[in-house]
């Protein structure tokens, strides 16, 4: 099976280049000022939010490719830094352009999917004679209804063009090239893409779910917010302590997911008959 052999082949690749975890633990701990500029003040926090949000931005596309030319070589034994500064310059521009045209799509289809969910929501209402309160039956399958479409709306696309990157620094598309490559591919091995979706977003949000409890029980510290959920009270170094262990386990996690990535297109992308040979390695070379 190609989700597997691709997830055991991360695995090995991680293990003789532990490099990989450690930018991918640095990029992640480097959002850590964010979390605790509330110990401040929440202007503080706010401004460093917005800061980060615009270097993130800028900066994505850059590490996004380095990592993704890291971990081809990975796979094929080793890799160093120099990989991961040559290929995040080399292939910066087509990224960062793939990066705002998925950023805009994704606004406008959330717009969209906002819009024709609460249209759903508002005919489905007035179809069954309306409701009575936020907690019937009625209301909580219309909510559900409107979600789901939303969620259609704004994840179906993503579920299509979600190798787009690998296509461009692998491949050497363009980044109208590297969606269109990303589209052909998932519609060529639906059933192989979505056992590999739902193994990344699955675990994505289990271990994402335990690496936000110890952030948010810092926030709750540091706010002195009701404990409405059935969270421990620890104190502040602990609840701190634990938010930084929490990064630290996201950030191996991300670049297992990561290396994982590249495995599974390599894996896809060999086997198609209308991929052409990768470029990477030699324009890295």
């Amino acid at each position: 099976m190609a989700v597997v052999q691709a997830l055991q082949s991360a695995s090995r690749a991680l293990r003789r280049n532990p490099i990989i975890a450690g930018i991918v633990l640095v990029v992640t701990l480097l959002q850590m000022p964010t979390q605790f500029g509330q110990l401040a003040d929440p202007l503080v926090s706010a401004v460093l939010g917005l800061g980060f949000t615009v270097v993130t931005v800028i900066v994505a596309p850059f590490v996004f490719g380095g990592l993704i030319g890291m971990a081809d070589e990975a796979l094929s034994g080793t890799t160093t830094f120099d990989t991961f500064v040559e290929t995040g310059k080399q292939y910066y521009i087509s990224l960062l352009g793939a990066y705002l045209l998925l950023l805009g799509g994704m606004i406008l289809l959330w717009i969209i999917g906002s819009i024709v969910s609460l249209v759903l929501i508002a005919g489905l209402g007035i179809a069954s004679g309306g409701v009575s309160g936020t907690a019937s039956p009625a209301f909580i399958a219309m909510f559900l209804i409107g979600t789901g479409v939303s969620l259609i709306f704004l994840f179906g696309p993503l579920f299509f063009v979600q190798f787009y990157g690998q296509a461009i620094v692998l491949d050497g598309k363009s980044a109208i090239g590297g969606f269109k490559h990303s589209v052909g591919l998932v519609r060529r091995n639906l059933v192989s893409v979505f056992g590999y979706s739902v193994l990344v977003f699955a675990g994505g949000m289990f271990f994402g779910l335990l690496g936000s409890i110890p952030s948010m029980l810092l926030s709750m510290q540091m706010t002195d917010a009701p404990m409405d959920l059935p969270l421990p009270e620890v104190a502040l170094p602990v609840a701190a302590a634990l938010t930084v262990l929490g990064y630290v386990v996201l950030g191996l996690l991300g670049s297992l997911f990561m290396v994982f990535s590249v495995a599974f297109y390599r894996t896809l992308d060999s086997t198609d008959p209308t991929s052409d040979p990768p470029s990477m390695q030699e324009a890295v070379a």
